[in-house]
């Protein structure tokens, strides 16, 4: 196995992550999941656009394999559900400092030029870049080590780097990418987290390597630039930074979309409306599929004798917020073509003069959809929700681990 994984690795059809499920073996994860080239399962990209949602995931794996709340891979879907449950309770919040930055330290808010063209001259970071770019994929490790440097070695401010490395992530979920991000940078944790060479060593091959380079440093020494102590040694990744940027062609950042690219559009089999009136088909009922509901069974069908008409809705304003790749979007909308009878494209606070108001709306709740829902909402459509991992706790969580006993001390998960 490699460390870099391609774009084409992830198709979006269902075979995809099946497949991946049900070669995932607990105890291989359990042991290599720290590795870049680990026995990770791969199946991000399809629990962020609901292609399957988290307990689905669970009950597929425990058709095979023992898995209980004891087993580190039940620990990380439990802690996609814990962000989940944070950003339920802390809405816009988690774009914020959830508890006070380390003191004393200014945090640039502009992530740099460097740092954005793979050109910081520290490997591990450089190649986390290009694979960021090239796959819209990174192991979590690789993950943690790019927002370390950036936020404690670069004093860059956490929220410039997680909305950077959202925009062109395949799996981007905010709540798990601004947590994680806030988790590093010591604004949801009790510390900073910190790596250095021998960190990077141990878990990658050997082209991610880091020795002879500043990070080739000891704890103690990487904790006094957090604090923003130690200016000597963070010049030293300035200095390498600047050598680097001199004699490396920098890599191509990847343009950003606001809105689908015309010419995918074009090519979508289903019809594609903006601001006209939708003849719906003779179906009385009509599903809201969006780009965070991507199952390909339709879950209307579990109670309705007859099969709704699916609209797929892209919401642009969101996306005016939250701009996504031009792989990313080829991820969505060749999914969301291949279920949809047709795909609205705009505004969809408009939907209620575009479409019949005697018909029965559906659609599924998720918390990246939650700005497309209260669009639809004049159209009181009934929300629909997919199999939890857990149900949700009466209270709010701070912690992991609050909330881990709050969902599994009733019964054995």
């Amino acid at each position: 196995m490699e460390a870099f994984i391609h774009s084409d690795q992830f198709p979006p059809e269902d075979e995809a992550w099946r497949s991946r499920l049900q070669g995932l073996d607990p105890k291989r994860y359990a042991a290599t999941r720290n590795h870049l080239n680990g026995a990770v399962s791969r199946i991000s990209p399809y629990l962020t656009h609901g292609f399957i949602s988290l307990g689905d995931a669970v009950n597929e794996i425990r058709h095979r394999n023992r898995l209980n709340r004891d087993d580190k891979l039940f620990a990380e879907f439990a802690w996609r559900a814990f962000f989940h449950h944070v950003w339920t309770n802390k809405d816009e919040a988690i774009f914020q400092d959830l508890r006070p930055a380390i003191a004393n330290v200014s945090y640039a808010m502009e992530l740099p030029a460097d740092i954005r063209e793979g050109r910081t001259g520290i490997p591990a970071i450089d190649l986390a870049v290009s694979s960021l770019y090239s796959a819209g994929y990174l192991h979590n490790h690789a993950r943690m080590w790019l927002a370390s440097y950036i936020v404690h070695l670069r004093h860059v401010h956490w929220k410039a780097g997680a909305d950077w490395m959202y925009s062109h992530l395949l799996d981007g979920d905010l709540a798990s990418n601004h947590l994680s991000w806030q988790w590093v940078a010591g604004t949801f944790s009790t510390k900073p987290y910190l790596f250095n060479a021998e960190n990077v060593s141990k878990y990658a091959p050997a082209e991610w390597g880091c020795q002879k380079t500043p990070l080739d440093t000891s704890y103690e020494s990487l904790e006094q630039m957090a604090f923003g102590a130690g200016e000597s040694d963070r010049e030293a990744f300035l200095k390498l930074a600047n050598y680097s940027q001199q004699k490396r062609p920098a890599l191509e950042e990847p343009v950003l979309y606001d809105s689908p690219p015309v010419s995918m559009l074009a090519g979508l089999s289903c019809p594609v409306f903006g601001a006209t009136r939708m003849n719906l088909g003779e179906s009385d009922i009509v599903e809201f599929v969006h780009p965070w509901s991507l199952r390909a069974d339709s879950l209307v069908a579990g109670f309705e004798i007859q099969g709704p008409y699916r609209l797929g809705v892209i919401h642009l304003p969101w996306h005016a917020r939250w701009p996504w790749s031009y792989r990313r979007w080829q991820f969505v909308l060749s999914r969301m073509g291949s279920l949809c009878d047709a795909i609205f494209v705009g505004n969809a606070h408009i939907l209620t003069g575009l479409v019949p108001t005697n018909k029965k709306y559906y659609v599924v709740t998720d918390l990246g959809a939650r700005q497309t829902q209260d669009a639809l909402a004049p159209l009181n459509p009934r929300v629909l929700k997919p199999d939890p991992l857990f149900a949700e706790p009466e209270f709010f969580c701070q912690s992991f681990s609050k909330y881990f006993r709050a969902v599994t001390e009733s019964k054995r998960t």
